[in-house]
């Protein structure tokens, strides 16, 4: 590589977390330009290996970063290789399930330690060591400032982290350091492994994270990588205290997220909460086309009677293979089977029509015969009144 035009070329760069996903990513990319990097995690096989790669400039230290003494030991093994840095980013962390009712105290300290308190040690220990115009880019997630049930201690340490990072850049721009941020999530990683889930759970996470995801897909970890990347560059040489999202815009949802579709859900009449939705959405756009009376009808029923018939029609028959396939022809004999369904509900709601006919004229009956009794009972109180 052309050393005259990398701008990244024997820069001295600390990456925390290098083990794998983000940190491992930013290493390698870091490396290739021609970058010292030094590599700091607890799994040094994984390390080692990207570090042969490159023997001249990659150098590897096992840390625990929840041990204070460890951080300290870190801070003396990196001046004493560099002594002085151009890069400090804070890729290490632990996703671990807590609630307030039944998370250890020391579960959560734990939690604090690895996800907010060292990068707050590294930082206060190496800040007055950075070369001039000197960059810290930390590491954050969704559930920095979307908090999510069951992992406490990890959004309390992200939102902490995402306040500190504009704190320290309020702090440090004297020194001409800038300090951003980048959130990720959902992203493809190692957590759930770490977590102990197995390979079948791990996948059925991934695809249920993919639906909340607008773009479709989870980020791999290069995706969060390249933005460090940039913030690190001097194409971001005035951007600091800045928290960039690099999620597929799943920070723009909500948690019962579905893919918009445009008319389908136009004044739809179904919120989104539900697998059944396009289905429902389908039914009516089908018979608005091919039987307006039947929807009329339909439109006359409440909401419960409505929603009745509708799961009832849904669970009758498997309405995913019933409608339009994804080419948009249509199935004839799926629409028969639709309609099918219909003519039942169309013959219940006849039924229930003339009970309500029949119900009404009986109401009738007995207004007209109140209104009598009550005429006849006046005229009965009035001669009894004159007769006395």
């Amino acid at each position: 590589m052309d050393s005259s035009t990398n701008e990244f070329y024997k820069k001295k760069i600390v990456i925390t977390g290098a083990s794998s996903g983000i940190g491992a990513c930013c290493a390698i990319y870091f490396l290739n330009c021609g970058s010292e990097v030094i590599l700091v995690g607890r799994d040094t096989q994984n390390m080692k290996s990207t570090a042969s790669k490159f023997p001249k400039t990659a150098s590897v230290i096992k840390c625990d970063l929840t041990e204070d003494n460890q951080i300290e030991d870190l801070k003396s093994s990196i001046l004493k290789i560099f002594k002085s840095i151009d890069i400090l980013i804070n890729c290490a962390g632990l996703k671990l399930d807590s609630d307030i009712e039944k998370t250890f105290q020391q579960d959560f300290d734990y939690s604090f330690n690895i996800n907010l308190r060292c990068i707050f040690i590294l930082i206060k220990n190496l800040s007055s060591h950075f070369n001039q115009n000197g960059s810290i880019v930390n590491v954050s997630c969704l559930y920095g400032t979307r908090p999510m049930q069951g992992l406490i201690s990890f959004c309390i340490c992200k939102a902490g982290l995402e306040a500190f990072t504009k704190s320290a850049a309020g702090e440090l721009a004297s020194e001409g350091i800038r300090v951003n941020c980048v959130s990720c999530c959902p992203i493809i990683s190692n957590s759930l492994r770490y977590a102990q889930a197995n390979e079948k759970e791990n996948a059925l996470m991934e695809e249920k994270m993919k639906k909340n995801v607008p773009l479709g897909r989870m980020a791999h970890p290069s995706d969060p990588a390249k933005a460090i990347v940039f913030l690190c560059s001097k194409r971001a040489e005035s951007i600091t205290g800045q928290v960039i999202k690099v999620d597929g815009g799943r920070n723009l949802t909500c948690s019962g997220y579905v893919h918009y579709k445009g008319y389908q859900n136009m004044n739809c009449r179904f919120e989104p909460d539900d697998e059944n939705l396009w289905n429902k959405i389908n039914i009516f756009n089908y018979f608005k086309k091919k039987e307006e009376n039947i929807i009329q009808k339909l439109e006359k029923m409440n909401d419960k009677e409505l929603d009745k018939f509708i799961n009832k029609t849904i669970s009758e028959s498997n309405f995913s293979k019933d409608l339009i396939d994804e080419n948009g022809d249509e199935n004839q004999s799926s629409n028969l089977n639709i309609k099918k369904q219909f003519e039942k509900i169309n013959e219940t709601y006849e039924e229930n029509e003339e009970e309500n006919e029949e119900n009404e004229n009986n109401f009738q009956d007995n207004k007209e015969n109140d209104e009598i009794t009550e005429k006849e009972n006046i005229s009965d109180f009035n001669s009894n009144i004159f007769s006395k």
